[in-house]
């Protein structure tokens, strides 16, 4: 996946921090019980921060497994509950789309990879969209829509960026009603950024292969890198999103999680989002990559 959502681990408190982690090694030990061992692969912070935002008051139970990585040592992890699954179910059919779009965009041979990927995960899609029809149905509309824009060559950043919002909007559903509504909003708004910042982020890259990339066609590029005006253009669409993930985020009930929430959404994301245009956000990825 991205892995653009996720915490800022230093201003998180140790207890906070254990929590966390707890919860993307739920989320591990989840898609492997309901999947598979192979399906531990597309654990990622992005559906770990949906897991945390899907568990309710309640679902805060922890047990103590091992871990493939640290086999010798077992570590306290969420225990099974209805968010924990969701996010599991949503990883893997949204992991499959993903494969699939990458089967059809990328050369001859790492295409043969991505189908052969696909013919893998078939099994656990087919079950995952079993469990979840609605998000499997939304994603399967977004994502071909998606390619219809990608085929087209659109300039359009906000349908492009709406297709995918649509998508982790749909993530959101199957709470209480009104939830639901505040839950998509805020899913939204963050499926938005996320597609913004994998555009900038993968820029100069699509420059140079050709592939596309909303921003080559929006924008008339400086030396294969955005303009200080069109830079800021986007900084600010990225901010209006911002600013209506908190505004969701204030409207929720508070939950367990919610120090861990505060920290991504005001602290993690904002920091992300200034590497991502700084050009080191593959350098403090790496810093930041263990749990």
């Amino acid at each position: 996946m991205y892995g653009y959502v996720r915490p800022e681990k230093g201003e998180l408190k140790v207890k906070e921090y254990q929590r966390y982690r707890g919860v993307y090694c739920g989320l591990c030990h989840a898609l492997r019980r309901r999947y598979g061992p192979m399906c531990r692969l597309l654990v990622n912070y992005d559906f770990t921060f949906l897991a945390v935002l899907l568990a309710g008051e309640g679902e805060e139970k922890t047990c103590d497994k091992r871990c493939p990585v640290h086999p010798l040592r077992k570590y306290p992890c969420l225990d099974s509950c209805p968010g924990l699954d969701a996010a599991a179910d949503e990883t893997v059919i949204l992991a499959w789309w993903k494969l699939r779009d990458g089967a059809q965009d990328e050369s001859f041979l790492k295409g043969i990879l991505y189908c052969i990927a696909c013919l893998v995960l078939r099994r656990a899609y087919k079950k995952a969209a079993g469990r979840r029809p609605d998000f499997a149905a939304e994603t399967e509309i977004q994502m071909r829509r998606l390619s219809e824009l990608e085929t087209s060559q659109s300039a359009s950043l906000d349908e492009t960026a709406d297709a995918f919002a649509g998508i982790l909007r749909a993530a959101g559903t199957g709470a209480e009603e009104n939830r639901s509504r505040i839950l998509g909003e805020l899913l939204y708004h963050l499926g938005r950024i996320i597609y913004i910042l994998d555009a900038v982020d993968d820029l100069a890259q699509d420059e140079e292969t050709g592939s596309y990339n909303p921003l080559r066609y929006r924008f008339r590029l400086e030396n294969g890198k955005l303009s200080p005006q069109d830079e800021a253009a986007l900084r600010l669409t990225l901010q209006h999103s911002h600013n209506s993930i908190s505004a969701a985020w204030a409207l929720l009930e508070p939950s367990p999680y919610s120090e861990i929430i505060s920290n991504v959404i005001y602290l993690g994301l904002p920091s992300v989002t200034q590497a991502v245009f700084a050009g080191t956000w593959h350098a403090h990825k790496r810093e930041r990559s263990k749990i």
